[in-house]
């Protein structure tokens, strides 16, 4: 979901990984938004990476691997997803 590190010396920048999965990763972001606009502790999470200076897109990627580690989780303890009140 993210781009790589292309950094050598004084340059900084990134590029796009060329063995990604085009049609997955597009799969995952537009899954992201849409749980995005539906939970409200991911709405909460995307206002804070941008009140912290991220553009949207920097945000979306972000909450995209908190919720893949989220989906790995529960894979590896087998459970179901929940949405917990705070």
């Amino acid at each position: 979901m993210t781009n790589l590190d292309n950094s050598s010396g004084k340059y900084t920048g990134t590029k796009r990984s060329i063995s990604t999965n085009r049609h997955a990763k597009m799969a995952m972001i537009t899954a992201t938004m849409k749980h995005a606009q539906h939970t409200e502790q991911s709405k909460r999470y995307l206002e804070k990476k941008i009140s912290e200076g991220k553009k949207y897109q920097q945000a979306i990627r972000s909450l995209g691997r908190n919720l893949v580690r989220v989906i790995w989780g529960m894979i590896q303890g087998d459970r179901i997803y929940e949405i917990r009140e705070k």
